[in-house]
């Protein structure tokens, strides 16, 4: 009797445990495969994409993907290229694929048919320029870099792009005249 109130206890507590496990909200890169690759490269595109994992189910926020452009040290622009808003429910909360896609003047987002695009004054071909290349638990309210571009070459670790704390934010942009940020800002509404 002891060893089935046991057995009954252990089934119950993993089947709770179990259910009640958080994954965490996250954001991975994700490469292209080869072939997608030497298109982008014989085309002079600069393309990168993510994948949005454990969405959160259970508030009412947004994901916006922004450009933002600091000269001097200032914050010159910022500029919206796609936003998702979602909303508390009992579903299942799809995993979402991010494409970000410069091609000269043009930025063009594109997220599990959400198309987007943002004409932009910057010449990023000029520019020495990365995108974050990792993984990276998001919490609502936070903001992760995916892709700095500058001229003077200064940059944070390509995995560290999208972990960076304000003062090493404010350390890339003081060592260079101009930066050009994308970001993924994640808040609730």
């Amino acid at each position: 009797m002891r060893r089935l109130i046991l057995l009954i206890t252990i089934f119950c507590t993993l089947i709770i445990g179990g259910c009640s496990q958080d994954k965490g909200f996250s954001i991975k890169s994700k490469e292209f495969t080869d072939e997608q690759s030497e298109m982008l490269a014989l085309t002079g595109n600069r393309a990168f994409k993510f994948e949005l994992k454990n969405l959160p189910k259970d508030k009412k926020y947004e994901i916006k993907i922004v450009y933002e452009v600091y000269k001097d040290n200032k914050k010159i622009l910022e500029e919206n290229i796609i936003g998702m808003g979602y909303v508390p429910t009992v579903e299942k909360v799809e995993d979402r694929n991010i494409a970000i896609a410069i091609e000269g003047n043009k930025i063009r987002a594109l997220s599990d048919g959400l198309y987007s695009n943002l004409d932009i004054e910057e010449d990023i071909s000029k520019l020495t320029n990365y995108y974050f290349d990792g993984k990276r638990k998001i919490n609502i309210g936070d903001e992760v870099y995916l892709f700095h571009a500058n001229d003077n070459g200064h940059c944070a670790p390509m995995d560290k792009l999208g972990e960076l704390s304000n003062e090493e934010l404010d350390n890339l942009i003081s060592d260079n005249k101009l930066n050009v940020f994308i970001k993924l800002a994640c808040k609730e509404i």
